[in-house]
């Protein structure tokens, strides 16, 4: 795989790192009595990152306290990621719907295009602001087409879909500007700030009790974290790794949203009896066309299939 092809890689294993946590997530949102056991459950995860962070580096000798900015960048990055693992819990704590969830998230290819043109230098022409308009009309037919009174009347957790959208964007932004930072130093930094935010939720929500509650239920529950924890230190490291390998975010979220849209749905079908609709099938396919129109190497490949002139005049 040559090096302007690696984030391809890097972006298909976050995808598939992020299904493998949003599922479990599903699970214990299900079986959450209280909306502190979100706080909880995101803790936990918090406090895995820190672990490994802090065994890895110290094992490889890699200082923690090595570059300010990029320990700040980290710090920033966990605690937009502390409230997205939050709202994760929070949406199927509301009953969300798996597949449909995901949808929502894909449309933080939107921010992440401003962020991208604004503070990254990769600009948008209009070929691939095309490509925008048709992953959001894939979102729009996922969403089975719904009217601005069909929106207004929408659920708790479809508000937190798209809160978690914003923030994904605001996250994919910084990853960017810190991508020289080691993983395992982000991990132990952004993990830290997971576990001091969602530990101060639960002293301002009166639901400390939870840290010393041992029933089978919140057992179950924090096993299950610990779990999506170890998923998330993979996770991160992916994302970091893409954008080594040369990402910008609004070709990458394509990549990702795709794939990840396509396993979190038949996921949520799978184990959760979810129903895969033909919205959902064809809007997917809109997405493959999104992502040849905003990949210049894709779009290049087309051309040179289809229409050669075009290619040798440049």
């Amino acid at each position: 795989m040559e090096v302007g092809e690696k984030w391809m890689r890097w972006t298909l294993l976050e995808a598939l790192m992020k299904t493998t946590s949003k599922l479990p997530q599903k699970f214990c949102g299900q079986i959450s009595p209280t909306f502190g056991h979100t706080f909880l459950a995101s803790l936990v995860i918090g406090w895995v990152q820190v672990s490994v962070g802090y065994i890895v580096t110290q094992r490889r000798g890699t200082k923690l306290l090595a570059d300010r900015s990029l320990v700040i960048g980290s710090c920033l990055f966990g605690l937009g990621a502390a409230i997205i693992t939050v709202l994760g819990f929070a949406i199927f704590y509301y009953h969300g719907d798996v597949g449909v969830s995901v949808l929502i998230f894909t449309l933080s290819i939107i921010p992440g295009a401003f962020i991208d043109q604004c503070f990254f230098g990769h600009r948008l022409t209009a070929r691939k602001w095309a490509g925008v308009g048709v992953g959001i009309l894939a979102a729009y037919v996922i969403l089975n087409r719904p009217s601005l009174q069909e929106f207004k009347m929408m659920p708790v957790w479809i508000w937190l879909s798209f809160a978690l959208m914003f923030l994904a964007a605001v996250t994919q932004g910084i990853t960017q500007k810190i991508k020289e930072v080691d993983m395992f130093v982000k991990n132990f930094w952004g993990g830290l700030v997971t576990v001091v935010v969602c530990l101060a939720a639960l002293v301002v929500s009166g639901q400390t009790a939870l840290l010393w509650d041992f029933s089978p239920n919140t057992r179950q529950l924090v096993g299950i974290s610990a779990f999506i924890g170890l998923v998330v230190v993979a996770m991160w490291s992916f994302n970091l790794l893409s954008y080594k390998g040369g990402a910008s975010i609004a070709i990458k979220k394509l990549v990702l949203n795709g794939f990840y849209l396509t396993t979190a749905m038949l996921g949520g079908m799978v184990f959760f009896g979810e129903t895969l609709t033909n919205g959902k099938l064809i809007g997917t396919g809109l997405y493959v066309v999104a992502f040849a129109l905003m990949d210049d190497n894709t779009w290049r490949f087309l051309l040179g299939r289809f229409w050669k002139p075009a290619v040798a005049t440049g």
